[in-house]
């Protein structure tokens, strides 16, 4: 029987593992054209909406959009001649994906300066068993955390992988209600578990 409940374990762990790396596919090219103008473009491998925020150093938001119809590309020109000297940053947000564009504008000039992927992790409960998929682009040390209500249960931190691949077992949870939480530097996704 432990080696029936090890093989199907597995097994959950590499379908779970497929579905997270069905996901990353998504790409930003900001590109200066000639004309004081620059190209943002979005490609992604399945048609979905996205939502473009570009914020200033301090925080406030320049520029929003969220896109109509789904869409698999995206390009827009965008003139940022008028924009006073300094950082900023471009978030790309769409199907379950997130790409952060650190961008120095001077004189009009655009240059990208970072660019940084977050995919969403993906969480399944199989049986009495937490498993959780992650694609860490930025190799940042994740945390994983579970809460009954605001009481924290549980905490391990997982080594810097690319990938991760954790399970965690439920079986002397109590029922009710609980939240799983997986912290990677400014990045913060949860979970709920009905069990």
């Amino acid at each position: 029987m432990k080696k029936l409940t090890s093989f199907l374990t597995g097994i959950a762990l590499v379908l779970v593992s497929g579905a997270v790396l069905a996901t990353g596919n998504m790409k930003v090219k900001i590109v200066q054209a000639e004309d004081e103008r620059t190209v943002v473009q979005v490609l992604n491998s399945i048609e979905s909406h996205f939502e473009i925020e570009f914020k200033n150093e301090k925080g406030d938001i320049v520029f929003y959009k969220k896109t109509d119809a789904p869409s698999a590309n995206y390009a827009k020109y965008y003139n940022f001649s008028m924009l006073e000297d300094g950082d900023y940053n471009l978030t790309v947000t769409g199907n379950a994906e997130k790409i952060d564009n650190a961008l120095r504008i001077k004189n009009g000039n655009v240059n990208v300066v970072n660019q940084k992927k977050v995919v969403d992790p993906f969480f399944t409960v199989a049986g009495d068993r937490l498993e959780m998929s992650w694609l860490n682009f930025g190799l940042e040390k994740p945390k994983v955390l579970l809460y009954d209500n605001k009481t924290l249960l549980f905490e391990k931190e997982l080594n810097p992988e690319f990938t991760i691949n954790y399970g965690l077992d439920l079986s002397k949870l109590k029922s009710g209600t609980y939240d799983a939480v997986l912290v990677s530097g400014s990045n913060f996704f949860e979970y709920q578990i009905t069990k």
